[in-house]
């Protein structure tokens, strides 16, 4: 299995940092990777904590959960998305 390790720089902007993934993963892709895998807080490197908590998406939907479903079905690649803040149910 041909497994490709992505670095990238994210900023502070989303949709710019989904750009730059979606370009390193098409490379891999066409490399011949099979699995990709993305760096900690890919999508979104916020200032600090609460920002990023501030865009927390529930599990299972939310615009970078449903990047990275349909860059694996259009890349045909396993993907491994990074650090990702995600909304919690807050009853234990």
């Amino acid at each position: 299995m041909k497994i490709a390790a992505i670095q990238m720089v994210s900023g502070l902007e989303r949709n710019a940092n989904l750009r730059q993934a979606l370009q390193l993963l098409e490379r891999a892709a066409a490399a011949g990777a099979e699995l990709a895998v993305l760096p900690e807080y890919f999508a979104e490197m916020g200032a600090d904590d609460a920002a990023r908590l501030r865009t927390a998406e529930p599990l299972g939907c939310g615009p970078v959960q449903d990047f990275l479903a349909a860059s694996a079905r259009r890349l045909g690649l396993w993907l491994v998305g990074g650090t990702l803040a995600l909304q919690a149910d807050d009853a234990q």
